[in-house]
This record gives structure tokens, C-alpha cells and sequence, in this order.
């Protein structure tokens, strides 16, 4: 099923899919800003605004904005990546006018009050705090900062401490003027609904704050890919597992080997019938989980292998991680097992076109990245394309130990842990 798209004068733009169903009508607007648009020193920013955002508006309080959006039934919330800030809320096809108020007040009209900026930079302490408390967040963030060094993508979402003490509601001010501006923001909606109504009403609640600028030129598709040095690093924390991250170079999002990295790794690591999971879990009982998966960017992308065991397993945790990768660099994956990861994929997409929240975040996404939707129809035709001969390909390319990144997490450190891949 094809969305209807439309892109108004200011580069704003809408989309809706129509779902004739009595279902819960979706709202989501995707700010296309995150933590790789940010000033080094003021890294954190976009995550700090989006928390912002919800403390009150010219025209709501903090509880008003709590109580009117549970008086209209909407599962309303908001969250940051390395590339986007969005807001969404999920509700009753009859107050869909409401979600469009509230939703557009609190992006475009919040007050950022100097006592709400304190508090709420507290709050973000808290939250930094608690992921530095989790090893396996360490890990990953460890791994990133390394993989994507001396690029914006190396930085994390939440900022630092350090990072964040500085940021003034001047810097705020600022950052949002120069960043939600109309080119960079998708309003995706799914229900029940003419597209004419949409149009309106965005016009109504979004389009009236952004009228008069000019489209900014759109990014054109391109085909850079961070390649790291080969790096390993170490973390000591008093914790009983050893949390590791291993990780590789794929393509940017742009690619059209992305089908292929995902059947890839999902045969790889991806599930219970997977050669990590088989060997390294059923076969020699060294860990919980483990997992391979890929991560696309604009700029780049990283297939990531990520586990936890315990101590004095993690040599042989590792050293069959990389038989394993041998055996797939000398042997190659074989016919039955891309039929599985096919089938699996294609029942994963199709669940995902299930949910109304789901189907409006990637057709946001895809607006935000491709400048289009892509519909169900023309994923599930991706899986079918992939051969056996692509898969191979990509693994040979993917599984290069000359620019490996890795990352560990634990209370003793061994300088010698990785030197099986050498």
C-alpha cells in the first residue's frame, strides 16, 4: 500500500497511510537532528531539548500537557538518536485534531524555562549515570566511540556531564532555530483519514510556524564509509561478566547491499538457529546471548558482534567466534540457511506493517533519509533479491581483522584478550 505524500511551499512535508480499519490513529514527526548535528562542546543538545520540550509551552504547563494529552487517550513520547529527534503520539481516531495541537506545541512553542534548564539537566545526569551503571551500555558506546573516532557519529546521544554544564537557553534557542526548521521535519500519520484532512491540519498546526522559509537542498546520495584503525579498548568495572563488542565495516544506508548485510548477519548471529548462537551458546554454553547485527548510516555503517560471559571463558568465547568467521571466509554460507534467514526476515517486515506506530516511524524515516516511503510490497521483493552469492560476498568483505574494532568490558583487563585475530 503506497502512502500519499506532500510537500508544502517551507519543504515541510506530510504523509499519510491510510488504514481502513477502526484502529488507533499514529502521529509522528521526525526532526531530522541529532547528535551528529551538534557542536562538539555542546554534545548532547538535541536529547536535552527533546526532555525540554515537555516541561511547558507558552500556552500549557508541564501537568497540562500531561493531563490534556490523557484526557484525549494519547500514548504520547518522544526519544533522540544519532541522527533524528521525534515525537509521537498514538490515540483515538476522533481526537486526531487534539494530537496535532499538543504534538505541534510542544516542538515549535515550549519555553525552555531557565528552572525547567536545571532541573532537567539534573534529570539527564541521572540518566547518564544509569547507563554508565549498565556494562553492556558501556560496551556498545565504548565500541562506537572508537569505530566512528574523530567523526560526529562517535559522540553519544546523552552528551556528557561535561558537555551538557555548559549548554545555556541561548545555546537552545539557537539550536532549535537552526535545526527544526521545515526542510528537516516529516509529519507521518496513520488511520482512517482523507489525505486532504491531513494536509490541512498540518497546515494547520506545523505548517503555520514554518511558512516563509525556503526548502534547504536536500542531501544527495552518497557513498562514504568509515573505515576505523584497528583498535581495542578496555573498561574496568566490578561486574561479574565480561561484556565484548567486536565490530566490523559495512556500507551506508545508502548502499543496496543493506538487504544482503541484514540476511547476513541474521544467519551469522541474528537467531537462535545461528552460527554464534549455535556454536558459542548450545554447543559450548559460554554465554546468555549473542548477537550480530548491522547498523546503517549516512556516512557509514558498522556489523557489530556483541556478548557476555563470564571471565575466564571469554578466551575461548572469542577464539570460536573467529573459527567461526574462518569457516564462513573459506566455506561460505550455504542455500538452506539464507532460505531460513528469508523467510524469517520477510515474517519480521510483515509484523512490522502491522502496527499503525510502527508503519508511521519508517514511513517517517524513509521520507526523512530517501525523500520517499517504501512500501511493504518493495521490502519483501529486497529479501527475495538477495542470492547466495551476495551473502558470501558481503561476509568476505564485512570480516576484515586489519580494521576491526573492539571493546570489553570487565573487571580484570588482558592486553592479550583480541590477539586471536591478528
Amino acid at each position: 500500500m503506497r502512502s500519499n505524500v506532500f510537500c508544502f511551499p517551507s519543504g515541510l512535508r506530510v504523509a499519510l497511510k491510510r488504514v481502513e480499519k477502526n484502529r488507533p490513529v499514529t502521529i509522528f514527526v521526525c526532526v531530522k537532528t541529532g547528535a551528529v548535528n551538534e557542536p562538539e562542546d555542546k554534545s548532547g543538545i538535541s536529547h536535552f531539548v527533546e526532555h525540554l520540550s515537555f516541561k511547558g509551552t507558552k500556552r500549557r504547563s508541564a501537568k497540562d500537557l500531561s493531563t490534556q494529552l490523557e484526557e484525549v487517550g494519547a500514548n504520547a513520547n518522544a526519544f533522540t538518536t544519532k541522527t533524528s529527534t521525534c515525537f509521537y503520539a498514538t490515540g483515538l481516531q476522533e481526537n486526531i485534531e487534539s494530537y496535532f495541537d499538543i504534538l505541534s506545541d510542544i516542538i515549535f512553542d515550549s519555553k525552555y524555562d531557565e528552572a525547567d534548564i536545571e532541573k532537567e539537566r539534573k534529570v539527564i545526569y541521572e540518566e547518564i549515570d544509569m547507563y554508565d551503571d549498565d556494562p553492556e551500555s558501556v560496551c556498545y558506546e565504548e565500541f562506537v566511540k572508537n569505530f566512528y573516532a574523530g567523526t560526529p557519529l562517535s559522540r553519544s546521544v546523552l552528551g556528557t556531564k561535561e558537555s551538557l554544564k555548559n549548554i545555556t537557553r541561548g545555546d537552545i534557542t539557537e539550536y532549535v532555530s537552526s535545526n527544526y526548521v521545515a526542510s528537516n521535519i516529516v509529519v507521518s500519520v496513520v488511520g482512517n483519514f482523507g489525505f486532504e484532512k491531513i494536509k490541512k491540519l498540518t497546515s494547520k498546526y506545523f505548517e503555520k510556524y514554518l511558512r516563509g522559509q525556503k526548502p534547504q537542498e536536500k542531501n544527495t546520495i552518497i557513498s562514504s564509509v568509515i573505515v576505523p584503525d584497528k583498535s581495542v579498548s578496555f573498561v574496568k568495572k566490578d561486574i561479574a561478566q565480561t561484556q565484548i563488542a567486536l565490530g566490523f565495516v559495512c556500507d551506508n544506508i545508502f548502499s543496496k547491499n543493506r538487504m544482503a548485510y541484514t540476511l547476513m548477519c541474521f544467519i551469522f548471529g541474528g537467531g537462535m538457529g545461528s552460527r554464534l548462537f549455535q556454536s558459542v551458546r548450545e554447543d559450548l554454553g559460554l554465554v546468555y546471548n549473542i548477537s550480530c547485527m548491522p547498523e546503517f548510516y549516512e556516512t557509514g555503517g558498522d556489523v557489530v558482534i556483541t556478548l557476555g560471559t563470564n571471565d575466564k571463558n571469554r578466551s575461548l568465547a572469542l577464539s570460536t567466534i573467529k573459527a567461526q568467521i574462518d569457516k564462513v571466509l573459506d566455506e561460505g554460507f550455504c542455500e538452506e540457511e539464507l532460505k531460513r534467514a528469508k523467510t524469517f526476515c520477510k515474517s519480521l517486515i510483515s509484523s512490522s506493517h502491522e502496527l499503525g506506530s510502527d508503519i508511521a516511524r519508517s514511513m517517517a524515516k524513509n521520507i526523512a533519509i530517501f525523500s520517499r516511503d517504501i512500501t511493504l510490497e518493495e521490502r519483501l521483493e529486497k529479501v527475495d533479491q538477495v542470492t547466495l552469492f551476495d551473502i558470501n560476498e558481503i561476509a568476505k568483505k564485512t570480516f576484515n581483522y586489519s580494521n576491526m574494532c573492539a571493546s570489553c568490558v570487565s573487571k580484570t583487563e588482558d592486553e592479550n584478550l583480541f590477539n586471536v585475530f591478528e
